[in-house]
């Protein structure tokens, strides 16, 4: 080999090693920070078993890791456009000041990602109290109206109810019999001190909740607390009590109204707790 065409051969090794240029600034490994669905956010850990981290490499490849799992990643960044394939398959994506969010396969499970040199700057998030986590879950009970005056009589009806984790406490979804869990009764959110829950925001029968207004002292499981409605057409007092979906009451006065016909067909058969109540 004469020495001009050994020269070449050296540059265009050359060339291929350092891609021709600088490292792309976007290549490398992001972590799992947050996992939001719908509305609510959680740890990775609240979902997934392991690491959860997407590592962005060069010639536009790249690999997902979900606990165990690999994907396999072709990526393309331009003209500010993230544009992100795993395993074949197309998936919403941004990326910002090293950040990706990544709507995993279009299923509304959305990856908050962070370079891991950044990750390492970001506060430690709190742990939750033990006592929020145990609360989380199904329940079906009964909502009572006392001391009406206005077009509510006083009376009790069905109520189901779905408590989930967040990032912020806990968040529990109630319904009856006239409402459903996709247009409840009401939302609120609670934080946790010891042993009692204590509201943190939302609202329950067309009233904003107050942050303290109401509090829960868990006992054998039941989540169970009271308040007030006022408004120009009606004011009474309100009572909610639940028990864990399937549970069996004890107490016949207590039972809601559609417990033997509806609630215990379903508990006998495995169900889960629908998203209505229809007895």
């Amino acid at each position: 080999m004469n020495r001009a065409a050994a020269l070449l051969l050296a540059a265009l090794l050359l060339c291929v090693l350092s891609a021709c240029g600088e490292p792309d600034p976007n290549e490398g490994k992001y972590l799992c920070t947050s996992v939001s669905v719908g509305e609510d956010t959680v740890t990775p850990g609240e979902i997934y078993n392991g690491e959860v981290s997407l590592e962005l490499r060069p010639f536009q490849r790249g690999i997902l890791r979900v606990g165990e799992n690999e994907g396999d990643v072709r990526w393309t960044m331009e003209n500010g456009v993230f544009s992100v394939e795993v395993n074949g398959a197309a998936c919403p994506a941004t990326l910002e000041e090293g950040t990706i969010r990544l709507d995993l396969l279009r299923e509304g499970v959305v990856l908050t990602l962070v370079r891991e040199d950044l990750a390492a700057l970001l506060p430690t998030p709190t742990p939750q109290p033990e006592m929020l986590s145990a609360c989380a879950g199904d329940y079906y009970g009964r909502w009572e109206i006392e001391n009406s005056q206005g077009s509510m009589p006083n009376s009790w009806y069905d109520c189901c109810a779905s408590a989930q984790m967040t990032k912020d406490g806990l968040l529990i979804t109630l319904w009856d019999e006239r409402t459903s869990r996709g247009e409840p009764m009401g939302v609120i959110s609670w934080t946790s001190d010891r042993d009692t829950l204590t509201s943190s925001g939302g609202w329950f029968w067309y009233d904003s909740v107050e942050e303290g207004e109401l509090s829960i002292s868990p006992e054998d499981g039941a989540l169970a607390f009271s308040g007030h409605h006022e408004s120009q057409e009606e004011s009474f007092d309100y009572r909610v009590r639940l028990l864990p979906w399937g549970t069996r009451w004890e107490d016949a006065e207590s039972k809601p109204y559609a417990y033997s016909i509806w609630y215990l067909p379903l508990i006998e058969a495995g169900e889960s707790m629908p998203d209505a109540i229809n007895r």
